[in-house]
């Protein structure tokens, strides 16, 4: 009940402030990091609980943090239904190996974008526009973890990329994380993501295109904390976060999960969480789960810009 009421109290403390930031979540004036696909969901049940996901256990944490790699189990894709004009899905696997695994993975997003070079990097505002020049972007990624001394530690190499007709920004980086478990209930993780050179983007300069960067990598601190207990035939977990990028913009989320099994193999979960909203976001984020055996089905639903609901449904082999 107190891990029940931890998580309750986390999401209550996160939706004022991030309620009152929702009618706000278009006019955030920060420059645009590039590639956009950095700062898209990757996960179904994650993102039901506010994409907070430093302690998950599921394979796709190779997009959040490498050193549960270690613990990780299974294969799953999800998809997602941004806007009318966007849309994304992620596919992942992870296998043991010694004392902790290797993971790989892929996220792409397919949108639309204007034209004009001004208009490039995109935002995750431009996802929910229609436009005439159509854009993809692409995030692979090959993670490694292992167990040292109780902690868990991990490493991931990512290639990401934005291409839009003759715009094109992005590159290599690195994710690196460290984590560990404690009081039997507890797992604390921390990430740094998006290690990498800055990357060159196009401008437009008089009548000339010129790249005339640089522009950042989006580099991304986290600190996070899960819990989760059983009670009886449910199981309760509690997640948060707190990000922090290169600009000082600081991203507090988090969410809750209620799982109730009703005979061996057999499953449903229901979830919800709040987030700051950055450019283009709202505050909540929602999703149900449904599990037979060795399957599971989660879908999510994320608030965005201008009414617009982001659809995501996955599917989890483990």
């Amino acid at each position: 009940m107190r891990l029940q009421f931890a998580g309750l109290l986390l999401v209550a403390a996160l939706a004022p402030r991030a309620g009152a930031q929702a009618d706000l979540c278009c006019t955030v004036h920060r420059d645009p990091t590039a590639p956009v696909i950095l700062h898209l969901p990757a996960s179904a049940r994650w993102l039901a609980m506010g994409n907070a996901a430093m302690g998950s256990r599921d394979d796709d944490v190779l997009f959040y943090n490498p050193a549960q790699v270690a613990v990780a189990r299974g294969t799953s894709v999800s998809f997602e239904q941004y806007s009318a004009g966007a849309r994304g899905g992620t596919l992942s696997s992870v296998a043991r190996l010694n004392t902790g695994g290797v993971a790989v993975g892929v996220n792409l997003v397919d949108y639309e974008t204007p034209l004009g070079i001004g208009s490039f990097p995109a935002t995750r505002q431009d996802l929910l526009t229609r436009a005439p020049q159509d854009a993809v972007g692409v995030n692979m990624v090959i993670a490694i973890a292992q167990v040292f001394k109780g902690f868990r530690v991990g490493a991931a190499g990512k290639y990401a990329d934005d291409l839009a007709g003759e715009r094109r920004a992005g590159g290599p980086a690195l994710d690196l994380g460290v984590s560990k478990d404690f009081r039997r209930y507890f797992t604390a993780g921390l990430a740094v993501q998006n290690i990498g050179r800055d990357i060159w983007t196009p401008r437009l300069v008089g009548q000339q295109t010129l790249l005339a960067g640089p522009g950042p990598y989006p580099l991304v601190t986290t600190l996070g904390l899960t819990a989760n207990k059983s009670v009886g035939p449910f199981d309760l977990l509690a997640t948060g976060a707190v990000a922090a990028d290169r600009d000082g913009f600081v991203v507090p989320a988090g969410g809750v999960e209620l799982n109730y099994s009703w005979l061996d193999g057999y499953n449903i979960a229901i979830r919800a969480g709040a987030r700051r909203p950055d450019i283009g976001e709202r505050a909540f984020t929602a999703g149900l789960g449904y599990g037979v055996d060795h399957l599971t089905i989660d879908y999510a639903l994320e608030t965005l810009a201008g009414s617009h609901i982001g659809h995501r449904i996955g599917l989890r082999v483990r």
